[in-house]
């Protein structure tokens, strides 16, 4: 009952806060424009943006803190101790002994980079488009909806004097609501190209391994990747790769997990295949 629960709220907090938002800062919008306060259009929009992304962030620490809590039942309930344990100097030794990791590293974060810099640009060009070349349709479009469904003779808000300013500030909403709208579309198809995760922990990283720095503790039944991604036994892989002469163990996730927009982990030790054999190996399931 409480995970259905959790769900359902999840589900609401993804996909309601957009609209509702949406709504708050286009009447907000549209008060500032009918009242003649225009400084609030800039406001408004800034404080969406802020909005936006701070929800964004809000809904990842969110599923940071559900990780966490599953790792601490896990330790509770868990009978038996660690039957292997790594640390970064683990780690650290064997990546060393890797050529090609450092041009892998560089290649992803030029990449990454790439992406958000598109992602700046986007944003400061939408709002330059929207100033000085969309808002003149948009509000033309707006006002002649507003006006041929007369909306101001139906709903007349308290600070409008006539029907016809009435209707101009719902013209002014229709408007924001458009501007707004096509913001966040922009935005839902940039994150998705770029493949960053937006209002959910599903989009995954294909092209590049999440490698294990801080600490690896394997269980009977399970492994605790740097303190932060908990996998339990049978652990479902599309692929395995032991490159014994890079020195790391890389497998494939059948399943996104939780949190980690990646679909390979990668394991750097001195002696994988060993590592493999005697402690990882009875923890996986390999699709095919």
């Amino acid at each position: 009952m409480i995970s259905q629960s959790a769900s359902t709220w999840n589900k609401v907090l993804r996909y309601v806060w957009p609209i509702a938002f949406t709504i708050v800062f286009a009447l907000v919008g549209a008060w500032g424009e009918i009242t003649g306060n225009t400084y609030i259009t800039m406001v408004v929009i800034i404080a969406y943006l802020v909005v936006f992304f701070g929800i964004v962030i809000a809904i990842g620490i969110r599923s940071t803190r559900a990780r966490l809590r599953e790792i601490e039942n896990y330790m509770k309930s868990t009978r038996g101790g660690a039957v292997e344990k790594l640390t970064r100097d683990d780690f650290m030794k064997a990546m060393e002994k890797d050529p090609e990791y450092a041009s892998e590293t560089n290649r992803f974060v030029k990449s990454q980079l790439k992406n958000l810099i598109v992602l700046m640009v986007v944003l400061i060009g939408l709002i330059i488009l929207y100033t000085y070349v969309l808002s003149g349709p948009f509000v033309t479009l707006s006002k002649y909806l507003a006006t041929h469904f007369n909306i101001g003779a139906a709903l007349k808000p308290w600070f409008t004097s006539t029907v016809e300013q009435a209707n101009l500030f719902y013209a002014y909403f229709i408007d924001y609501l458009i501007y707004f709208a096509v913001f966040f579309v922009l935005m839902y198809v940039i994150f998705r190209l770029t493949r960053t995760p937006f209002m959910t922990t599903n989009v995954q990283i294909s092209n590049f391994p999440y490698t294990v720095t801080k600490e690896l503790i394997i269980y009977k039944d399970a492994m605790l990747l740097d303190g932060m991604y908990l996998l339990k036994s049978p652990i479902s892989i599309k692929s395995l790769m032991i490159n014994e002469k890079r020195r790391f163990i890389e497998f494939e996730l059948s399943k996104p997990l939780p949190g980690l927009p990646y679909t390979r982990i990668r394991i750097y030790y001195k002696s994988p295949r060993e590592l493999w054999e005697e402690s990882m190996k009875n923890l996986f399931k390999l699709e095919g």
